[in-house]
């Protein structure tokens, strides 16, 4: 029985270099490989045995993954059951033969025997690692397995391309290994999901999972995720899911290359929520100031409700006084930028004497919320801005209402009365934070939207014994027995 032998490594790529390290890749091999087989296998015998060489530095390792790092480079070992498919024809993969690592593994080099039911290919023209990424045509896998201190063996896409058997063959890596490495304080991380955006193009998502979850640490912990290896720059976005819910998401500053056989390593970075859900408290639940009621960028940014309020009674502003003339056509509009038409009226009226008196809503926002910041971040909220609230509420999805739901018409929330205990939760959330104003769902609450006579503004009616007046927004007198002011802004 003839063996061929291939050698991969002496000069390449089974191992993975870091961009920027020094050095000149592997440069050790494990024992001396044969330099080829210039012989050619008996007719009908086939190829049996494939003796794969690559380069070792370092510890024993496992399988097709990361040994110990050594100089900035990190070598790659084979481990037991590793199998390898070739192919007779470059590019056809309807047929191929099936190797098997032959012995334990942990070593740079190893020999794969024969491990299909038919006769063994006379010739090869290409191999590709590993066999069982065949059914895909060996696409990088979009869902790996957390391996520490290493990336999915099973997602270590390699290729040899089969040239004059009597040369060494080289095994080629396809993938680029990224690289986020987190430290933290007992969180218990889940997932990791990398999207890697190039310009103008489609997104690429891989996913990697971490059943049993790794617990983050003042010590760094390295989370590898191979992705198909490209010279085209590509945006980096890191979403990290702790105890199953996204927490955290970690940009790139610039867009960086992920090219074949290469690391990309981010920075070290500590682990920080800074993606929230609707009803989390906001920034955080140790201190919070507002509750949060919409999301956008899939929790990166928002709007947040403030926890404190001005009670019933509060007077939106003087009904014989118009604000037109301070703010012009945005304070008619149903999406006007609020947070301005709030600066407006703040800078135009708080020089008056009688502006605390006359304005308490906007005095209580200049003073307590922005602290006498008439640019701060707190501002009365627009009538879609409650139309909003009045869905996060309600548990509903305003991306499914916000078409359907003519709340600018007068028209009640849809569904509003099967979402009652949905209501109540939210105010629970609400009243249940340190040093809260408790949440009336019984009352209304202001916008910055003034009616066209001036003696009104649009507010937001809620639960209300006259079911025909709850849950949906319309005009409301500036001095309403019932109406209070809540500030919002965003994230």
């Amino acid at each position: 029985m003839k063996k061929l032998t291939f050698l991969a490594g002496a000069a390449l790529v089974c191992a993975l270099v870091c961009p920027g390290c020094s050095g000149d890749g592997f440069d050790e091999m494990n024992g001396a490989p044969d330099a080829g087989n210039p012989d050619t296998p008996a007719l009908g015998e086939g190829i049996r045995t494939l003796t794969v060489g690559m380069a070792e530095l370092g510890a024993p390792g496992t399988r097709a993954s990361f040994g110990d790092e050594a100089g900035g480079k990190l070598p790659v070992f084979w481990d037991a059951e590793d199998r390898i498919v070739a192919y007779e024809t470059v590019g056809e993969h309807a047929a191929g033969h099936a190797y098997k690592l032959v012995g334990p593994g942990g070593s740079g080099s190893g020999t794969f025997a024969y491990d299909g039911g038919q006769t063994p290919p006379s010739a090869i023209a290409e191999i590709y690692y590993p066999a069982e990424l065949a059914g895909t045509n060996f696409a990088v896998p979009a869902v790996q397995t957390y391996t520490p201190g290493s990336f999915d063996p099973a997602a270590h896409v390699m290729r040899a391309e089969v040239g004059n058997p009597g040369e060494p063959i080289v095994f080629g890596s396809l993938v680029s290994v990224a690289c986020l490495r987190l430290t933290g304080d007992g969180e218990r991380v889940t997932s990791v999901r990398l999207d890697l955006t190039p310009s103008g193009g489609a997104t690429a998502s891989y996913t990697l999972s971490c059943p049993d979850g790794v617990t983050l640490s003042a010590a760094e912990s390295a989370f590898y995720i191979a992705v198909e290896g490209s010279v085209t720059p590509c945006d980096a976005v890191f979403t990290v899911s702790v105890d199953g819910v996204e927490t955290m998401v970690q940009k790139t500053t610039s867009a960086k290359t992920f090219a074949a056989s290469t690391v990309v390593r981010l920075p070290v970075v500590a682990c920080q929520r800074n993606l929230y859900q609707i009803a989390d408290y906001w920034p955080d639940d140790d201190a919070p100031v507002g509750i949060v009621f919409s999301v956008s960028d899939g929790g990166l940014h928002g709007k947040v409700l403030s926890l404190k309020e001005l009670g019933t009674g509060v007077a939106w502003g003087p009904k014989t006084v118009k604000q037109y003339d301070v703010v012009g056509d945005d304070i008619y509009n149903v999406n006007s930028d609020s947070r301005t038409v709030t600066k407006k009226i703040i800078e135009a009226r708080r020089g008056e004497a009688d502006f605390t008196t006359d304005y308490p809503g906007f005095n209580w926002i200049y003073e307590t919320m922005n602290q006498g910041n008439t640019d701060g971040d707190w501002y009365c909220p627009s009538l879609e801005e409650l139309a909003q609230l009045c869905v996060a509420m309600s548990g509903l999805s305003w991306s499914e209402l916000k078409n359907s739901w003519r709340y600018y018409d007068q028209v009640q929330m849809p569904g509003w009365a099967d979402k009652v205990a949905e209501r109540r939760a939210f105010k629970s959330r609400v009243d249940s934070a340190p040093g809260a104003t408790s949440l009336n769902i019984t009352g209304s609450l202001y916008s910055t939207k003034e009616t066209s006579g001036g003696d009104s503004v649009w507010g937001l009616r809620l639960d209300r014994d006259n079911a025909s007046q709850s849950c949906l927004t319309q005009p409301i007198s500036k001095t309403d027995a019932y109406c209070r002011m809540r500030a919002v802004r965003t994230f």
